[in-house]
């Protein structure tokens, strides 16, 4: 394990938001440009990411195990929203921004920067258990997290209706093939799945480029001078993964499998949340400062969670 590796990885993917940042201001993005380009990552190259995920996937697990991965997710979701909800609730946040924070605490960056920290920390091997964890995470995010963005004043009748028009979509069909897939431990080296994979690369520096791009738009002090986005960060990169260390650590045997658990699950508020906000009308402001200060906040943290699955 090499922490050097990760803090690298962490500061590569941050100069990927200071290059979109620059670009907004260079005039090349603006917001008419970041909407399509937040279409066109949700549409197309994000569910080509999540298929190849499990196509590229030479080695795929028996169905048993891919069987306890997902359910391992499925009741640490439970416990995340479970927090997630709770928290804005407890705090008494502003109402028409709870779920905006609710999003930040349930939903990290497993996809765009998941993916290669856990490389960095653990190797290829954590991929593939981080592939069929996140399962689960791409079927709540469009779902509970289209809700949780999506919601405003109303009955929950009405905003239920709301939340259900855009609840069907290419990423989520995705997610379905992806599941089939690990299941009948069905792989495509060839060229399908490069092409897939290849196209599907293209997400997480777009990704960073169009969260730059939003930043862009809000004065420095602005970003920073809110207490209520940092406080959704540490229950994020915090709280989040500490509860899950903690609860699962007694009924996991594998280390790899409990650290992969933890770590992905301690990732900054995912970018997701953003590209939502653009095509749902969502609270773009108070996500986008979430997102940053988290991502800041993920270079100390994550380095120091993989310290604790370590040595704990």
């Amino acid at each position: 394990m090499s922490f050097e590796s990760v803090e690298s990885q962490m500061v590569i993917l941050f100069l990927g938001i200071v290059l979109g940042f620059v670009a907004r201001k260079a005039k090349v993005m603006n917001d008419q440009f970041d909407g399509q380009f937040s279409k066109l990552l949700l549409n197309v190259t994000l569910p080509c990411l999540i298929v190849s995920s499990v196509l590229m996937n030479e080695q795929l697990p028996d169905a048993s195990t891919v069987g306890l991965i997902f359910l391992l997710s499925c009741a640490s979701y439970a416990i995340i929203l479970l927090i997630a909800f709770a928290v804005p609730f407890l705090l008494r946040f502003p109402k028409d921004r709870r779920g905006t924070y609710s999003f930040m605490i349930a939903f990290g960056n497993v996809g765009f920067i998941g993916f290669p920290v856990l490389s960095a920390i653990f190797g290829d091997q954590a991929i593939l258990y981080a592939a069929i964890f996140n399962i689960p995470f791409n079927l709540l995010v469009f779902t509970v997290g289209v809700f949780m963005i999506s919601e405003r004043e109303g009955t929950i009748r009405e905003r239920l209706l709301d939340g259900a028009k855009h609840v069907l979509s290419p990423t989520l069909i995705s997610c379905f093939i992806a599941m089939a897939l690990a299941l009948l431990r069905i792989t495509e080296t060839g060229i399908i799945g490069q092409s897939l994979d290849t196209i599907g690369q293209m997400t997480t520096p777009a990704a960073l480029l169009i969260i730059g791009s939003a930043l862009a738009k809000m004065p420095i002090r602005e970003m920073v001078s809110s207490a209520r986005p940092y406080i959704a960060s540490i229950f994020r990169l915090v709280v989040v993964p500490i509860a899950i260390f903690f609860i699962f650590r007694s009924f996991i045997a594998d280390p790899l499998l409990l650290g992969t658990i933890v770590i992905t699950s301690g990732m900054p508020v995912a970018t997701n949340g953003t590209l939502l906000c653009l095509q749902y009308g969502g609270d773009l402001k108070t996500m986008t400062k979430g997102t940053f200060v988290s991502t800041v906040m993920s270079m100390l943290t994550i380095p120091l969670l993989a310290m604790m699955v370590m040595y704990l």
